[in-house]
């Protein structure tokens, strides 16, 4: 096997551009065929569960954002929430059988196995941006503009797209050979869903619990776009840049394991 780098990592993203390309159209292709509405399910589902949220914690529960301003604000701060919880969890979620669910890429055709995680990434990052769009037009509605610091959303993503893409390379390759990893992740998911800031803002957690938040890759994700795209607030440079090394290192390090583990795929699957 070829000494692994992180430059060859990325020349092989770079490479096979138009492979991964293919991979996200087919898989947008495959998860609405059949159905009779198609791609509007794109915009339907997250509607759906965002009446729902919105329902159940905002008028049963009478939340509000930090305890104070309108219904609007609070289904515009969780939309902001959902989003990024959604990408996140999309492109994890699926990355523990990603490559048991792929045995002829293993065995049968020289396959570059790295891009089916990405694959998974950017195909919930179309449905994200989306969901981004649509939640712009609500504060269009809302406010009659668009705070020009929406211009920092796509640095705001970029680690959390890292964070993503980092923890998916390593969840495929533990997936091969620990298979319960995918139903574990699932419960995951759903525990990270209230332990984020989606239905809260972070400043409202107990201080200890604002400590431990810390540590959760979403925590300064939804944060910060929230900030840029809802409060028209500055992107935070040094909590950006330290998330990004962070992220950047998660990534190099969930690639460092799945190219180390990629020669016994074959023969565990």
């Amino acid at each position: 096997m070829k000494p692994f780098s992180v430059a060859s990592g990325i020349t092989s993203l770079y490479e096979n551009r138009d492979l991964l390309r293919s991979l996200v159209r087919r898989e947008l292709q495959a998860k609405y065929k059949a159905t009779t509405l198609g791609f509007v399910w794109v915009v339907i589902y997250p509607l759906m569960m965002l009446a729902v949220y919105s329902f159940v914690f905002g008028v049963i529960f009478q939340s509000r954002w930090r305890g104070q301003g309108d219904m609007w604000e609070f289904v515009e701060m969780l939309y902001c929430g959902l989003i990024v919880h959604a990408m996140f969890s999309e492109t994890v979620s699926k990355a523990p059988g990603i490559i048991v669910n792929n045995p002829n890429y293993v065995k049968k055709v020289v396959f570059p196995l790295e891009l089916l995680p990405v694959g998974n990434l950017f195909t919930s990052l179309v449905n994200a941006s989306i969901g981004f769009f649509l939640l712009l037009m609500f504060v269009v509605v809302d406010k009659l503009a668009i705070h020009w610091t929406v211009i920092f959303a796509p640095l705001v993503i970029m680690p959390i797209m890292l964070y993503a893409i980092g923890f998916s390379w390593l969840l495929a390759a533990l997936g091969v050979f620990f298979r319960d990893i995918e139903q574990f992740i699932g419960i995951l998911m759903s525990m990270l869903l209230f332990l984020s800031p989606v239905f809260y803002a972070t400043a409202s957690a107990p201080e200890f619990a604002q400590d431990l938040m810390v540590f959760n890759p979403l925590t300064y994700g939804i944060e910060e776009m929230r900030n840029v795209l809802l409060s028209g607030k500055l992107l935070r440079p040094i909590p950006w840049g330290a998330n990004l090394v962070v992220s950047t290192c998660v990534a190099w390090c969930g690639l460092w394991v799945f190219e180390r583990s990629r020669p016994a795929f074959a023969d565990v699957i």
